[in-house]
């Protein structure tokens, strides 16, 4: 009987078998097993990788699609995957890495017909246009289908991650898509330079309106600024000709007021040189019953001494044929003037 001692890695879940009766299982054990009596089960415990390539899967519009992508796949129940997959360890390393080898193929086999049977549905059921953009969305959709699948629940395994690295059509298709898009692109840059001219045009044409509201809202206020000059100039026109027609009636009542005055005036002093005329009338009359020494006596009797001599001087010089000499001495004539 042989008796070997064996230590796992820590990433190795073993399970010891004896007689059909598990001894003991747990993460990298150490054990002393008999070869002929005993078996060993050596799981991996690390994530394992598996990539999948579908070529030609139909589109709805009859498209062929080549989908790439992988998924990662854990161990979680080490007590079924033992049941239905082969993990036996042997002595010889490369016996048990093609134990190993098959063993993942088996699983990845489960794993690649549920993502076929999913991937095909998927793609089937839309156009190549709108495919070629779903691959996160299909990603989404195989997790699912994982997670709800009862064969790997069987198998004990999780997925862990799901990855739809590409969906490209056929070269021919790509091209038509690419073409397609390419115009589609050039219209769409036609019509944003189409949009940004009509915008351009849009604003210019607001700003010429703007412009011409400015212009006519100037003239309109420069047109009331007129308006308001011209009726406070008829305004100060009105008051001035009215200021003018009181001045002229003023000046009217004034002359009739000076008419008026003058003619009682002219009335106050005819009156008054008919009065005079009267008086020096009666006295005419006086004066011509009187004598006219009396008249010459009663003139002088009333004159000033001064011009008495002055009128003596005028008689003497009006008879001075009848005088010889006559001699004023001016002690004379000064004593005839004094003041009396």
């Amino acid at each position: 009987m042989a008796i070997r001692y064996r230590k796992f890695k820590p990433t190795e879940y073993v399970i010891k078998v004896k007689n059909g009766n598990v001894e003991a299982k747990g993460l990298g054990l150490a054990l002393l097993y008999s070869s002929r009596r005993s078996s060993i089960i050596r799981i991996p415990t690390t994530a394992m990788e598996v990539g999948f390539t579908y070529d030609e899967i139909l589109t709805n519009d009859f498209q062929r699609i080549n989908v790439q992508g992988d998924l990662s796949y854990v161990i979680e129940d080490y007590d079924r995957i033992s049941k239905v997959v082969d993990y036996t360890y042997q002595e010889n390393e490369p016996q048990y890495q093609q134990t190993c080898r098959e063993a993942a193929a088996a699983i990845a086999k489960q794993l690649l017909n549920i993502t076929k049977v999913h991937t095909t549905k998927f793609i089937s059921g839309r156009d190549v246009r709108s495919v070629v953009r779903c691959a996160n969305e299909l990603a989404d959709i195989l997790k699912d289908a994982f997670e709800a699948d009862e064969t790997l629940k069987c198998f004990g395994i999780r997925i862990i991650n799901v990855s739809v690295l590409a969906i490209t059509p056929q070269i021919e298709t790509r091209k038509a898509l690419e073409a397609a898009t390419r115009e589609e692109i050039l219209r769409q840059q036609d019509d944003a330079i189409y949009l940004r001219r009509n915008a351009a045009i849009e604003q210019e044409r607001k700003i010429k309106e703007n412009e011409l509201d400015t212009e006519i809202k100037v003239a309109e206020k420069d047109k009331q600024r007129r308006e308001k000059e011209m009726e406070t100039k008829k305004m100060l026109q009105e008051k001035q000709a009215q200021l003018a027609a009181e001045k002229v009636k003023n000046d009217i009542a004034l002359e009739e007021e000076r008419g008026k005055l003058v003619d009682l005036t002219t009335e106050n002093e005819r009156k008054q040189s008919d009065a005079k005329a009267y008086d020096m009338q009666v006295l005419m009359k006086v004066f011509d019953t009187m004598d006219p020494n009396v008249v010459n006596a009663l003139a002088m009797s009333g004159m000033d001494p001064r011009a008495l001599i002055a009128k003596a001087f005028v008689e003497i010089g009006d008879k001075a044929e009848k005088i010889g000499t006559l001699n004023v001495s001016p002690e004379l004539l000064e004593a005839l003037t004094a003041q009396r």
